[in-house]
């Protein structure tokens, strides 16, 4: 239950810090601070993981969970440094606002690491909510359920493709400098929708791919 509410917390944090609009910039700062906090201990919690990265056998599933983990702890390091570099309260001796480069930088590693955290959900999905369904006594394998399911998912997945569009994500992760519709009123309750199915998107595309792979395997 700690973990599953530390995760939980870590996840609104993140979805709240991803536009620092809606939020002064010193709480844009200490948020994310709070947020790695919380990934340092998410991964304190989870270091045997770590610890058999060499063990066992390597099959296609767990290399790319090894390597969407690895990412996403490099994404969480560059965002880090780069948000110390480019602070304009908490670290602002050590800021270097002016360099473009860096802001780019912070806003590739935050979008890529916001990500890599709904494949990581996605790999786990069974195991987050395995135990949910079972205290909520849902049939997972009658028809209504797969159906609804499947359905919500479709629903999801093409929201979130459509909001990544809109959202111009491609841009942020290219590198590319987006000021377009930066200076108008952000919505809050459209933010959250976009955000949430856009991580939604990539959670179930991860965990339906998971899903395939093992029944191949089998």
């Amino acid at each position: 239950m700690i973990k599953k509410t530390l995760n939980l917390v870590m996840v609104l944090c993140i979805l709240v810090v991803m536009d620092y609009r809606f939020i002064t910039n010193t709480i844009h700062e200490m948020l994310g601070l709070f947020t790695l906090l919380l990934f340092i201990i998410h991964n304190t919690l989870n270091r045997r993981w770590y610890m058999a990265i060499s063990k066992g056998k390597m099959d296609l599933l767990r290399i790319l969970k090894t390597f969407t983990n690895l990412l996403l702890l490099l994404m969480m390091v560059l965002v880090a440094v780069t948000g110390v570099l480019i602070s304009q309260t908490i670290f602002a001796s050590l800021s270097l606002s002016d360099n473009i480069l860096v802001h780019e930088l912070h806003i590739l590693s935050a979008y890529s690491g916001f990500i890599l955290i709904a494949i990581h959900l996605g790999f786990h999905w069974n195991e987050l909510f395995g135990k949910l369904y079972r205290l909520l006594k849902i049939n997972r394998t009658s028809s209504s359920f797969i159906l609804l399911s499947r359905l919500a998912s479709l629903f999801i997945i093409g929201y979130g493709i459509y909001a990544s569009f809109t959202r111009q994500i491609g841009s942020k992760l290219l590198l590319q400098h987006v000021v377009t519709g930066w200076a108008a009123t952000p919505s809050l309750i459209g933010f959250i929708v976009d955000y949430a199915a856009i991580m939604g998107c990539y959670v179930a595309i991860t965990y339906y791919l998971t899903q395939l792979v093992q029944k191949i395997r089998s």
